[in-house]
């Protein structure tokens, strides 16, 4: 459940580790989204549906810290106590599209003209055995992600954008998740953003 929320919320970073790609294809376009943004934080609102026992709603509140090239937390600060310590301090490592290639064999399976669909498996093992991506290819942005797990389950989100200050960021996110023992959905939404501020590198530190 740590991992699952760590992944619906953080995957907005995705379109912030920003670095060459190949030219002349989409990934090239991705990597130039938000050129002028090298961190940021904000505000995250997240309600959290438990569809299998205990059967709770919760309500968190917590910052979003994000600083290229790949470091991103999340600290929840409010809602329900017994959720919220689950996921507090959260660490998750999601490449951004300048990464894919490094981490992961990227194959397009589809593009109809409006929308690329990505699979990507990771170079080495670990609990992710593949992700499905796909990109709005006017945008170049990433709408929606599908994480595959060893363990039989998934998670997947779609994202919604707004303009702040000329970047396209994520203001909202909707979700579902399916593990052994338990399935959720999770609906998120962020605002408050501060554009490059200046983060001290140990406020990642576990």
């Amino acid at each position: 459940m740590k991992r699952t929320l760590a992944f619906a919320i953080l995957a907005l970073a995705t379109l912030a580790n920003l670095a060459a790609a190949p030219a002349g294809d989409l990934l090239t376009r991705m990597a130039a989204v938000n050129p002028g943004l090298h961190a940021y934080t904000a505000t995250v609102h997240a309600h959290v549906t438990l569809k299998t026992f205990p059967f709770l709603g919760a309500d968190l509140v917590g910052t979003v810290y994000h600083k290229e090239p790949a470091s991103t937390k999340v600290v929840f600060t409010g809602g329900v106590p017994m959720i919220a310590q689950q996921f507090d301090k959260l660490l998750a490592h999601i490449p951004g599209p300048a990464q894919w290639r490094d981490e992961y064999a990227v194959d397009v399976v589809s593009d109809d003209g409006a929308i690329t669909t990505f699979k990507l498996v990771p170079l080495k093992k670990g609990n992710v055995e593949r992700v499905r991506a796909t990109v709005d290819d006017k945008s170049a942005t990433i709408s929606t992600m599908r994480w595959d797990y060893d363990n039989g389950g998934f998670a997947e989100m779609s994202n919604t954008y707004g303009t702040i200050s000329g970047n396209a960021l994520v203001t909202a996110q909707t979700g579902h998740v399916e593990e052994p023992g338990y399935t959720a959905d999770i609906t998120s939404t962020l605002d408050n953003y501060k554009l490059n501020p200046s983060i001290p590198d140990d406020t990642f530190n576990q």
